[in-house]
């Protein structure tokens, strides 16, 4: 009697997804590949992998997640790795998500907890890593600020045409004044 592998199941939720986003199998390996360059990880995947990953095998590490995050960023809309067939593991940067709204925020929060509840806790299993800070700080920085909270643009005060008159003393500002950057430039101008 011979053993043989058990049989995998195709992943049909990756191959539509696949169709969806318009990518080839190299196309795929190729974006999984410089996203894990992004989180300073050397991946090498090619269309073979991702021909192996439809034909049921799962991917180790933390690729399910970079899979994720490529067709979070094609499809415009947020997926996990169950959402594509896969065994999930928290990525590197599982908490420090960069929320777009208060529902995000809270559905983040929540997957954490979830993550370090129970006695195969995902995140003791993660090694710490500087470039799991990449993702969240790019989201901050390029994400829409919400409405809700987000302030009007400063005015810009145009330079003065004239000499610069130094800061009145600090017994002659009103209460709450305080020195500005503009006052400041005035005090070099006039030095």
């Amino acid at each position: 009697m011979t053993d043989r592998p058990a049989q995998r199941t195709p992943n049909r939720q990756l191959a539509a997804l696949i169709a969806e986003a318009g990518f080839s199998n190299a196309g795929l390996a190729r974006r999984v590949d410089q996203l894990g360059l992004e989180h300073g990880l050397d991946l090498r995947y090619d269309k073979t992998s991702v021909t192996r990953w439809l034909r049921g095998q799962q991917p180790r590490g933390t690729t399910p997640a970079l899979i994720a995050e490529v067709f979070t960023r094609r499809l415009g809309r947020r997926l996990t790795a169950q959402d594509l067939g896969l065994d999930a593991c928290a990525p590197v940067y599982a908490g420090l998500e960069f929320a777009g709204t208060p529902e995000e925020a809270v559905d983040i929060v929540s997957g954490l907890w979830r993550k370090d509840s129970g006695s195969h806790a995902e995140l003791r299993k993660i090694a710490f890593t500087p470039a799991g800070l990449v993702v969240p700080s790019r989201d901050w920085l390029i994400g829409k600020a919400d409405d809700r909270v987000a302030r009007e643009p400063a005015v810009r005060v145009p330079a003065q045409a004239g000499p610069a008159r130094a800061p009145a003393p600090p017994a002659e500002r009103p209460s709450g004044h305080r020195v500005t950057g503009g006052d400041l430039a005035a005090l070099r101008s006039v030095g």
